[in-house]
């Protein structure tokens, strides 16, 4: 955010303006109006009130008639730039608040106290909804469409400063493709350990679920061999007990593509070997069929459960 503060003169109230976004650390701006200001300095003030998204203004009673403190109001009203109103006394709500059904930009007080605690509970509001609006601009700029489908280009790409450009602007960590495939799973599916992390710690849920084969994310990194991945997303609590769309149990999976560690990482984390896929097959009976000697070992040592 960019704030402006406008004020006939320093003074305290002045001051207090200052402290008050000091105390936000806000990147702002200070400029005077007052009858007799030098056209050349109204003119490197205008340059100052086109770049602010937000204003705080103080004594305006004390610029009422100044016509270069109307031509600013008239430039705040058409940049739609949220604007706080102290007047240092009871306010001309017709001079300054011309509110049509309720869309106004100005909001207007006689009490400075008031003003600071209204701006208070909406500032980390007004925050994100400028982070939003610039994140997006740069996205459009650069000829990148706001979509999942694009941010999921991205992801896959692993390019971590268009990525986080997309939730700022406003995009979900857990969005989904258009074919239905969550974020992390898009990650997964390129091998991408970082981005499955950062997806994380941005809130994407671990075991969504795509649409296309109905695997979560970690069923996905099976499917890639991926062992790293797969220990990362078990050791954050992903669920082993999901069938995919066509059947098969995650285990199923790790024993049809022959990957030992990660049949044994799912083993000793609660992975059922009895489970049957939709041909009616376990992974031990894969094992077994297929004559794979160190898994039917590990499968050994994990006995089928007595029905109680």
């Amino acid at each position: 955010m960019r704030w402006l503060i406008i004020a006939p003169c320093q003074d305290p109230d002045t001051m207090a303006a200052e402290n008050f976004l000091a105390g936000y650390k806000a990147d702002y701006r200070k400029i005077f109006i007052y009858k007799g200001l030098p056209h050349t300095e109204f003119l490197k003030n205008l340059k100052d009130v086109l770049q602010v998204t937000h204003c705080i203004i103080v004594g305006s009673s004390d610029m009422h008639g100044v016509s270069d403190y109307a031509f600013v109001l008239g430039v705040l009203t058409g940049q739609q730039v949220r604007t706080f109103i102290y007047t240092g006394g009871a306010y001309e709500k017709d001079y300054e608040e011309l509110d049509i059904q309720n869309r106004s930009f100005f909001h207007c007080y006689d009490n400075l106290s008031e003003m600071f605690n209204y701006i208070s509970t909406k500032y980390e509001q007004y925050r994100i909804a400028d982070l939003q609006h610039v994140s997006m601009t740069k996205l459009l700029t650069l000829g990148i469409p706001f979509t999942s489908d694009s941010f999921s280009k991205y992801i896959a790409k692993d390019d971590t400063e268009k990525c986080q450009l997309f939730l700022d602007a406003g995009m979900l960590a857990n969005a989904y493709t258009a074919e239905g495939v969550p974020m992390l799973c898009v990650a997964t599916r390129n091998d991408s350990f970082d981005k499955v992390k950062w997806l994380l710690e941005k809130g994407a849920d671990i075991n969504a679920v795509a649409k296309d084969r109905g695997y979560s994310a970690v069923m996905d990194a099976v499917w890639r061999k991926n062992y790293e991945i797969t220990e990362y997303l078990i050791d954050k609590g992903a669920r082993l007990d999901f069938i995919s769309s066509d059947g098969q149990p995650i285990l199923v999976l790790a024993v049809g593509n022959g990957n030992v560690r990660i049949v044994e990482l799912l083993l000793e984390h609660g992975a059922n070997p009895d489970i049957e896929d939709s041909m009616g097959m376990s992974a031990r009976g894969y094992a077994n069929l297929f004559k794979k000697p160190a898994l039917i070992e590990l499968m050994e040592k994990y006995p089928p459960k007595t029905p109680a």
